[in-house]
């Protein structure tokens, strides 16, 4: 009995390492639907799915795992090409610190993206590699509805660059709360607000949002669940000398289509509701397969218990 306990735990608990928009390292159980705490600068493990996306060594970009094998980000980050010498940062908030990389293996700009409307600013990074998650690197979920009411204690975080000529205004990540807004707000703002864009302002008390990234993640929570999901991906803002309270985001929720056929076409496919192939051939389990072994296990060890007792 002892040792059934024992598998069941360690199931779950890896389970839950590997599983999409969890908190490991900076959040349990016991604290489910607490707010991120307050405060300029990103704890360790409180993004545990940011990454920096740097040419020669420098952060351009921020991304986010979405998978083992695959970073969504911005398409106006990059050229056509892939930079020789680009690699993904991950599994810290610190760049002056020593921290794991990867190199891609090939870079998907979105077909219809505009530089100059900056229409469908969405990317895919694939790695050469995949990163083996951990307390430190967990992948982010993505938002399974469009309707910005159900999304609570949204975020950005980033190291301080607005495009990919400039340099970080921080080595360590920042953090700044969002509030969405309606499309029609939105419109009386930026009136030529392209197709499947979202808009967030900074919430009450918050400062200016010149810390965040372009290609970083807005995320928010699930009503009071442990659960984050990337509802947006930054692509551009008001000017920072401006004292900037607005940021237009692509609506990840729009391209789940898109980022679907994208991976499947390289052979690495993403699968939306959160199973993902990796590294020799490693299935990382769903919310559903993981409330089933749940269910499982325990049903089992209720019998257990029980045949005990009749014993």
């Amino acid at each position: 009995m002892l040792l059934l306990t024992l598998f069941c735990l360690t199931f779950l608990i890896n389970s839950i390492n590997a599983e999409c928009g969890l908190r490991p390292s900076y959040e349990s159980f016991l604290q489910t639907g607490k707010r991120i705490t307050a405060g300029r600068y990103a704890k360790a493990g409180e993004f545990p799915w940011h990454v920096s996306i740097q040419t020669n060594g420098k952060h351009i970009c921020g991304g986010t795992m979405i998978s083992a094998f695959w970073i969504l980000t911005a398409a106006h980050c990059f050229a056509e090409k892939v930079p020789p010498d680009l690699t993904v940062v991950v599994g810290g908030t610190d760049l002056s610190l020593p921290l794991e990389e990867h190199k891609p293996d090939s870079l998907i700009l979105h077909q219809g993206f505009d530089r100059m409307s900056m229409q469908n600013d969405i990317a895919l990074i694939l790695l050469s590699s995949p990163i083996e998650f951990s307390n430190e690197k967990i992948p982010i979920c993505l938002p399974f509805m469009y309707d910005i009411n159900i999304w609570q204690h949204c975020w950005v975080a980033g190291w301080g660059t607005r495009s990919a000529v400039a340099v970080p205004a921080s080595h360590v990540l920042q953090k700044a709360r969002m509030k969405l807004i309606s499309k029609e707000q939105c419109l009386e703002r930026f009136p030529q607000l392209m197709e499947n864009a979202l808009c967030a302002k900074l919430d009450k008390g918050e400062r200016g949002a010149c810390q965040v990234d372009s290609g970083g993640p807005l995320v928010c929570s699930y009503w009071n669940t442990m659960k984050w999901f990337q509802v947006g991906i930054v692509s551009w803002g008001e000017d920072c000398a401006e004292k900037p309270n607005h940021e237009v985001l692509m609506s990840v929720y729009n391209y789940r289509s898109w980022i679907e056929t994208e991976t499947a076409l390289r052979g690495k496919p993403f699968f939306i509701e959160g199973t993902d192939y990796g590294a020799k051939g490693s299935v990382i389990p769903s919310r559903a397969e993981t409330q089933l072994v749940f269910l499982e296990c325990s049903l089992i060890l209720f019998i257990t218990v029980l045949a005990f007792g009749l014993f």
